[in-house]
């Protein structure tokens, strides 16, 4: 069994207290064991910075350009590059350009993030 759709079939979600804005293609494909999402954020937009309770997730950037920090490390990521997180290191993108970026989570666990300013 399959469920297909294009990105831009899914309207993007603004969520309280997050800049980017999130097209929730795991709502659109009900996934059982992984919890995917195509954050598209502006040029120097920034998301939490924040971890996982459980999720590791998956960042593949569709378009564009990010600096990830992940503890104190920095990454600069384009196009085309995939980077793994483990759920409890605490990380955040920032946006060089206008830019889209999927994020796979698995297990599928529903409100998994802790930011870093609700510790």
């Amino acid at each position: 069994m399959y469920s297909p759709c294009t990105i831009d079939e899914v309207e993007p979600r603004e969520i309280d207290g997050i800049d980017p804005s999130l097209r929730a293609i795991g709502y659109e494909l009900r996934p059982e064991k992984m919890r995917p999402g195509v954050w598209e954020y502006e040029a120097d937009e920034s998301n939490n910075l924040h971890r996982q309770e459980e999720q590791e997730e998956l960042y593949v950037v569709l378009s564009g350009g990010f600096e990830m920090e992940i503890g104190e490390e920095r990454l600069e990521l384009d196009a085309g590059d995939v980077v793994v997180v483990e759920p409890d290191a605490w990380r955040r993108l920032t946006a060089r350009e206008d830019s889209r970026l999927l994020v796979v989570g698995a297990p599928n666990v529903k409100d998994d993030g802790i930011v870093a300013d609700e510790q």
